[in-house]
């Protein structure tokens, strides 16, 4: 509350009101490759400084979609989350996996879930693009 960063993006123009993006990493463990979904209004920041992934991890952006506000993009990344553990529980990395090697305890999936993430990205970018038009 202090820096904005918890407010109700239809009456504040805190964090959850400016626009935001989801994303979808690729890291590149040695012992196992991951990708993670979420967003962030910075995923560059995210990615590097946040997650405290080594410098010697190759990591890539995968994919970015901007979404008009965080709160659309915290609702509609969590959908994604739970429409794959719905579908395929094994697709999702257990932190037990990976450790302290990215400072999160979810949202990792094997790369085999790629495909169908990257479909539901597609259908986000298509349902945002017509509620803007």
């Amino acid at each position: 509350m202090l820096w904005g960063a918890c407010a109700c993006a239809g009456c504040s123009p805190g964090g959850t009101a400016k626009a935001s993006y989801i994303y979808l990493f690729r890291i590149g463990l040695p012992h196992l490759p991951v990708i993670k979904l979420g967003y962030s209004a910075s995923p560059a920041k995210r990615l590097r400084h946040q997650l405290g992934i080594a410098k010697e991890i190759e990591t890539e952006v995968i994919r970015t979609i901007r979404l008009p506000t965080g709160h659309l993009a915290r609702g509609e990344e969590e959908r994604c989350h739970r429409n794959l553990l719905s579908e395929r529980l094994d697709w999702e990395v257990p932190k037990a996996a990976y450790g302290d090697a990215i400072n999160t305890v979810s949202e990792i999936y094997l790369p085999a879930a790629e495909p169908r993430i990257m479909s539901m990205l597609d259908e986000i970018e298509a349902r945002v693009a017509g509620q803007l038009a």
